[in-house]
């Protein structure tokens, strides 16, 4: 949908959107922390984001910075789309 909508109004207008993975919000106290620990042990960087870790990939949307992005899907996932099943730090003895 970012592709096609980049497509349909640019030049005008640019479409970009970010992948969030798990953040650490008000609603993630909600989850289960043991299957949270489980998933983001299979990260490249073995933990759920902060939320102050977004605004970066919001800012440089929102700025000039990417005057030349659109149709971009920025993944902000402490490498989840990389996670391997069986990958991550062996489980805790």
């Amino acid at each position: 949908m970012t592709v096609a909508f980049a497509d349909a109004l640019g030049p005008k207008v640019r479409v970009n959107a970010i992948l969030p993975g798990p953040f650490l919000t008000r609603i993630s106290q909600a989850w289960d922390k043991q299957v949270l620990e489980e998933l983001t042990r299979n990260f490249p960087l073995r933990r759920a984001g902060n939320p102050e870790e977004i605004v970066g990939a919001a800012l440089y949307f929102a700025s000039d910075a990417s005057s030349y992005t659109t149709g971009t899907v920025m993944s902000v996932d402490g490498g989840a789309q990389w996670a391997r099943p069986m990958g991550g730090d062996p489980p805790a003895a």
